[in-house]
């Protein structure tokens, strides 16, 4: 009987400890619309289905609900210093990925966290709509998804393959040590 009871107040006591642990960190990925998700499988659902491909190059990018609307330059990746090009009034279009496009692939735009560029970006809920604007004439309308956060290192989105997705990135944490991927999926190309 004792051996019973105390094996029930040990159980009590690891939920318990469970539910204090585990319940903020829920929440706290709730707030900031972290999902857990493939991104590939939600973009296959609900990816338009056209018959024409287009694609373009991305040269601007607005997000009304955050009042973003910022030209986009082209983006390096230098292997030397281990770093990709930045400036301070732009997004940059990291040219190893796919054209904005109809048909498959990760397309990635990537700035800084600060109120002329992608500052606002973390604030986006899910269902807010951005627009790129190609040099060749073309809209994307794209709706976002989800969020995560993730070191530099981490190279998964450059082997994405699926349905078109728009991945924006920006620095994150106290010493902007972290990366933040935010992911949309394509509703519309005209």
């Amino acid at each position: 009987m004792k051996l019973r009871f105390t094996i029930t107040i040990a159980a009590l006591f690891a939920v318990g400890a469970m539910l204090i642990l585990f319940g903020p960190y829920k929440d706290h990925l709730a707030s900031r619309n972290v999902a857990v998700v493939d991104p590939a499988v939600i973009a296959a659902k609900q990816t338009p289905k056209t018959n024409a491909s287009i694609e373009g190059r991305p040269v601007r990018i607005q997000i009304p609900s955050l009042k973003i609307n910022i030209p986009i330059v082209n983006g390096y990746y230098d292997a030397k210093k281990q770093d990709w090009t930045l400036n301070n009034d732009s997004a940059q279009y990291a040219t190893i990925t796919p054209l904005a496009n109809n048909a498959e692939g990760n397309t990635f735009i990537y700035g800084h966290n600060q109120p002329p560029v992608f500052g606002r970006l973390p604030k986006i809920l899910p269902g807010q709509k951005a627009y790129l604007f190609t040099d060749n004439g073309h809209k994307f309308t794209y709706t976002f998804t989800s969020a995560r956060e993730t070191v530099p290192s981490d190279d998964s989105l450059f082997r994405y393959k699926g349905a078109p997705i728009l991945t924006l990135q920006t620095c994150s944490g106290f010493f902007s040590q972290n990366r933040e991927l935010f992911t949309f999926n394509l509703t519309e190309a005209v």
